[in-house]
């Protein structure tokens, strides 16, 4: 069998005094979560944290990298938070063995790794409440307890020392109830005092995105959707609690995205009553795979560095409102009219990010018609169309707008049989109305001013004089 391998942490903040992000207690279940990311066998000790990383050696390249691992994945954790921590760690074959060394090198520093036998009493828990005892009968060290008569040692200091010494030395196996994080998070936080504003309520907010950062990075997931609750004075004629829900389209474990949709709605919440305390609940979760498997190099260059689009279209619809920023979606309809809708971008951010499978789909599907010789191409679909075209002037038979144009592709010949046009409702609630058959054959003109533009023209239905203008030219849309 291989032989046991145990590593013990305490960690202590050293910023300078301010308000407490975390305390003692909160602090120590942070740091078990980013272990659970190593080991799965963690488990919170008195004043430490334990792990039994035998299993974990070879996966991470050996104790000294796994410790390396570890600290770094910690120190970054709270630099994230604008936080200094000293992390003091040792390491043991037995759980005992490595919280005895870690106790004895926090009283001397640099004696991280004394030897078992020399290590000092009071390093050992179960013979804290006898230590008076043990010191005037000469025992001072674990070597000076073992030497003793074991009965003796049980009948005068009770059986759980032994028990104990038994536990160091490994004869006895270590029991300990580890670690296993809620499937869904879920944290309630207390207030120093009463907030009768909404953006104040952003200071709680990040203790408990704090602690919700430590648990997604313990269950290796994302979060996509959680709900912030604040709880009101019971004294006021108001409802007793309110709540708001914050969704992304992407899980993400970097929680700064999230902290500032948070404070977006926290800045336009008027509070109805002041606030005594938070709670925040994880609703939706989703497994991530590592950074470096999600791309397919290796180079940090190649790596998505700042934030994206659809993290500025929620902070920007978090902002502004959702009906004030929006996105266009496809629609499986021939008429160029209703081939897109408007809609809120929040509903819509769904396809965005995930790339628009369906959009792709007809696009390559568009793509492969051209090389078989159809007409019809997706992207000769201009990015923005007018709500109604507009009549051009013309010279000659070909359109003007803002000077003379340039014919790059078309024509392009379409049916307009049954077409929708903006205008006079129809009474069928759709709010336009409808235009008898037409032919319209699509240009795509450049102009010096405008750029690229989306022309149809349209044979005029009567006959017309013999140098007269034949057709009339609509400008229909606008390409990005």
């Amino acid at each position: 069998m291989p032989m046991h391998c145990w590593i013990a942490l305490q960690t202590s903040i050293t910023t300078e005094p301010g308000p407490a992000l975390m305390d003692e207690a909160a602090l120590q279940r942070t740091v078990a979560s980013l272990a659970l990311g190593f080991t799965p066998r963690v488990a919170l000790v008195d004043e430490a944290v334990l792990l039994d990383v035998t299993g974990s050696l070879r996966l991470f390249g050996g104790l000294a990298r796994l410790m390396q691992l570890l600290t770094q994945s910690a120190l970054a954790f709270f630099e994230s938070k604008n936080l200094q921590a000293h992390i003091r760690r040792a390491q043991g074959a037995t759980s005992l063995i490595a919280l005895g060394r870690l106790r004895h090198a926090a009283v001397k520093p640099g004696q991280g790794r004394t030897r078992v036998a020399d290590l000092p009493m009071h390093t050992l828990t179960a013979a804290r409440p006898h230590l008076s005892v043990l010191e005037r009968i000469g025992c001072r060290s674990w070597d000076d307890l073992l030497r003793l008569p074991r009965d003796g040692v049980a009948r005068r200091f009770g059986a759980e020392l032994l028990e104990a010494l038994d536990r160091a030395r490994g004869s006895l196996p270590d029991n300990h109830e580890w670690l296993v994080l809620p499937e869904h998070f879920e944290e309630k936080l207390e207030l120093n005092a009463l907030v009768t504003h909404g953006p104040a309520l952003m200071a709680g907010a990040e203790r408990l995105l704090a602690s919700l950062h430590a648990w997604l990075l313990g269950r290796q997931s994302g979060i996509c959707a959680l709900r912030l609750t604040w709880y009101l004075d019971k004294r006021r004629d108001v409802a007793p609690t309110g709540e708001m829900e914050v969704r992304t389209a992407q899980p993400t474990q970097d929680l700064r995205h999230v902290t500032r949709l948070i404070a977006e709605h926290l800045a336009q919440q008027k509070l109805p009553a002041p606030v005594h305390a938070l709670s925040l609940r994880s609703l939706v979760t989703e497994q991530l795979v590592d950074a470096a498997a999600a791309t397919t190099s290796l180079l940090m260059e190649a790596r998505q560095q700042g934030d994206s689009a659809v993290e500025l279209i929620e902070r920007l619809s978090a902002r502004l409102g959702p009906a004030q920023v929006q996105a266009w979606q496809p629609c499986a309809d021939h008429r160029p009219e209703q081939m897109q809708r408007w809609v809120s971008a929040q509903g819509a951010i769904q396809l965005i990010a995930s790339g628009d499978r369906q959009t792709r789909a007809r696009r390559q599907k568009g793509l492969k018609k051209v090389e078989e010789g159809e007409a019809r191409v997706d992207a000769l679909y201009p990015t923005w169309l007018l709500p109604e075209p507009i009549r051009l002037a013309a010279v000659g038979d070909s359109p003007v707008y803002q000077g003379p144009l340039l014919r790059l592709a078309g024509p392009q010949r379409l049916e307009a049989s049954g077409w929708l046009m903006t205008g006079d409702a129809a009474g069928d609630g759709t709010g336009v109305r409808s235009k008898p058959a037409a032919i319209r054959d699509y240009f795509i003109y450049r102009s010096q001013q405008a750029g690229l533009l989306w022309v149809f023209s349209e044979r005029l239905p009567v006959p017309q004089p013999e140098h007269a203008q034949r057709r009339a030219w609509y400008l229909h849309g606008f390409f990005a």
